[in-house]
């Protein structure tokens, strides 16, 4: 691994309150997909106050920063949706439960919206994205499709979203509070270079699923692969270009301080 990337550093930030990996025993599990559902991230925290557990409150926004002395960035960004403390033997350990955005379970169209004929995918996504109250970070659609008969509306907004743009073959999915629509192997993303000098650990495993092929591989911790991130793998198994699919960040104190992925070909 390269030598800028020791010296483990994490933030968690929520209601002007800072808990650094420095001063507090920490771990949590940041997880990333390429679906519609907000992601729902664990948060563990050691023998904090009480005073400072009152003040953790549910819906309050909660951001992580992570990496290593020198690179850190944002891998959280969402809100609380539960907190729970109980006693382990001496430790008191508080669990913070976040989404990556608010819960958008309940947010349904119950009266039937009518799109009118020739309507198009992308004016009926933003539309659909206004009603949820999600920015949309970025739009690219395979291809634009164009409901000649006009598109009916009903249900869970998330769901719908996801059906518009499963028929213009993209992908749709919510990272850090906001709204992805593009492909996956489509974009302007950089490139990670992923080989043992950069922090590959072992040997990634090769898949065959759902008519994609991949490899899971394991990284040390690395806050800029996310969903639909471009990797240049080398290694002794094979070397070419994924696309990540969905992948997990973790951290500790002195356990694990990792990036697992998905990726396709």
């Amino acid at each position: 691994m390269a030598l800028k990337n020791f010296g483990r550093m994490v933030e968690v930030m929520t209601t002007n309150m800072s808990f650094s990996l420095a001063n507090y025993t920490m771990e949590g599990t940041v997880p990333f997909d390429s679906d519609s559902l907000p992601n729902e991230s664990e948060i563990r925290i050691w023998n904090l106050s009480q005073t400072t557990i009152n003040r953790i409150v549910k819906n309050a926004v909660l951001m992580v920063n992570a990496g290593y002395t020198g690179d850190v960035g944002t891998i959280l960004h969402g809100r609380i949706s539960a907190v729970r403390t109980k006693w382990e033997g001496v430790d008191k350990i508080t669990t913070i439960n976040v989404l990556d955005s608010e819960d958008l379970s309940t947010r349904e169209i119950k009266k039937e919206i009518a799109f009118a004929k020739g309507s198009y995918a992308s004016a009926i996504i933003k539309q659909l994205a206004g009603l949820i109250g999600l920015p949309i970070a970025q739009m690219q659609l395979a291809k634009d499709y164009r409901y000649k008969s006009g598109y009916s509306a009903k249900g869970k907004v998330t769901d719908i979203i996801s059906d518009v743009a499963k028929d213009c073959g993209t992908s749709v999915y919510i990272n850090q509070g906001k709204l992805y629509v593009r492909p996956l192997r489509i974009g302007a993303d950089s490139v990670f270079e992923l080989n043992p000098d950069t922090g590959l650990i072992g040997s990634p495993e090769y898949f065959e699923e759902d008519g994609h092929k991949g490899y899971n591989c394991s990284v040390q911790l690395q806050r800029r692969i996310t969903t639909a991130s471009v990797l240049k793998l080398t290694c002794r198994e094979w070397s070419g270009q994924l696309h990540v699919r969905s992948g997990t960040h973790k951290f500790s104190n002195t356990g694990d301080f990792s990036t697992e992925v998905e990726a396709i070909m």
